[in-house]
């Protein structure tokens, strides 16, 4: 049976790959791919798990000695490391390739050759194949739901419906300071949702007629 989350395909951004191209276009017109990458070395950081660290300054070794979706199951033992950890640490490291893929892309000053470019759209497929965007982004919600915990989610959710919201967050929250708390983590999250969500449909070339046969 099909688990109901909060991230389903029915509820994401990004429903089509025109506006797949779109996000992605205006994400590297913003230079966001810095950002994306600072937010999953902060999450790791309040994670605040030394093992986690250690895991994912080793995984390229790992992938070599295990299969990705193994990894990212949740499966594997390896010492010294909750499967939990092992499970993190090959998300967080899978998010990290796919914001080098797409955004050393798309630097105009990188010249590709088309090896290089057909070893990248292969490794971005092995990723994709590994694991769905909504998994990914589901990990990712409880990830920092641990770090910034439930109470502090419904607040947060009360807030955006707020018209003066973003007005509020660019002044800092000085009427609400314990809203500011957290308030980087929860944009940068919106941020890597609309990513993943986008890259998943833009590189996935039957997107659209698996879509039509719903």
């Amino acid at each position: 049976m099909k688990k109901n989350t909060p991230f389903s395909k029915e509820k994401q951004l990004v429903q089509t790959r025109e506006q797949a191209e779109i996000a992605l276009s205006i994400l590297v017109q913003n230079s966001q791919g810095e950002d994306l990458e600072l937010g999953i070395f902060c999450l790791r950081d309040q994670l605040n798990n030394p093992t986690l660290t250690e895991l994912l300054d080793s995984y390229p070794d790992l992938i070599q000695e295990y299969e990705l979706e193994k990894l990212l199951s949740g499966e594997i033992e390896i010492k010294d490391a909750s499967r939990r950890d092992v499970k993190t640490a090959g998300l967080l490291s899978c998010l990290l390739l796919l914001i080098h893929f797409y955004f050393d892309k798309d630097k105009g000053n990188l010249s590709k050759s088309k090896v290089d470019d057909v070893t990248q759209f292969d490794s971005i497929n092995y990723i994709m194949n590994a694991i769905t965007s909504e998994e990914c982004i589901n990990e990712l919600f409880l990830l920092i739901l641990s770090i910034v915990g439930i109470d502090y989610f419904k607040k947060y959710q009360e807030n955006i419906k707020d018209p003066d919201f973003v007005l509020k967050q660019t002044l800092g929250f000085d009427s609400d300071p314990e809203m500011g708390v957290h308030i980087d983590m929860m944009v940068w999250f919106a941020l890597v949702r609309l990513f993943i969500e986008a890259i998943f449909i833009y590189y996935d070339s039957d997107y659209e007629t698996k879509n039509d046969q719903l």
